[in-house]
C-alpha cells in the first residue's frame, strides 16, 4: 500500500464526517425552525410534518395533538352564534390551558395557547365572524 492511497482514505473519512457534521446542522436548524412554527401557534404544512414524523416523533406527536385540539377549537367557532359567544369560548379554552400549568409542560401549554389565539385571530378576520350579531342575545 502506498502513503498516496493512505491519505486519501483519510480525506474521504474526512470528508465524510464534514458532510455528516453538515447534514446534522441542518436537521438542528429545520427541528429549530418548526418548533418556532409551532411557538408562534402556525399550522405546519404536510411536507414540516412529514419531517417531523421522520426526525423527531415526540415533537410529531405534540404537533398532531396541537393540530387536532385547534381543529376542535375552530369547529366550535364555527358554531358561534354571537361574538361574545367566541369570545367566550376563546376564554374559556384559554382558562382551561392555563388550569393546566401546575402540571407542568410550560412549552406545550404556551403552543397550545398560541395557537388557540392564533385560530381566534383568523377566525375574527373571516366573513363568518363579520356576520354574527354583536350581542350575546
Amino acid at each position: 500500500m502506498n502513503i498516496k492511497s493512505v491519505q486519501s482514505v483519510s480525506d474521504y473519512f474526512k470528508a465524510m464526517q464534514q458532510r455528516k457534521d453538515a447534514h446534522a446542522t441542518q436537521d438542528q436548524t429545520q427541528l429549530t425552525s418548526i418548533r418556532n412554527i409551532l411557538m408562534r401557534g402556525k399550522k405546519l404544512r404536510t411536507d414540516e410534518m412529514n419531517y417531523l414524523q421522520r426526525y423527531d416523533p415526540s415533537l410529531y406527536d405534540q404537533a398532531m395533538s396541537l393540530s387536532m385540539e385547534r381543529q376542535a377549537y375552530e369547529g366550535a367557532l364555527q358554531h358561534s352564534r354571537s361574538k361574545a359567544d367566541a369570545n367566550y369560548y376563546k376564554t374559556f379554552k384559554l382558562m382551561q390551558i392555563a388550569g393546566q400549568l401546575k402540571q407542568g409542560g410550560s412549552e406545550e401549554l404556551l403552543m397550545r395557547t398560541n395557537s388557540i389565539q392564533e385560530a381566534h385571530r383568523e377566525f375574527v378576520r373571516s366573513s363568518k365572524y363579520a356576520s354574527l350579531r354583536s350581542d350575546r342575545a
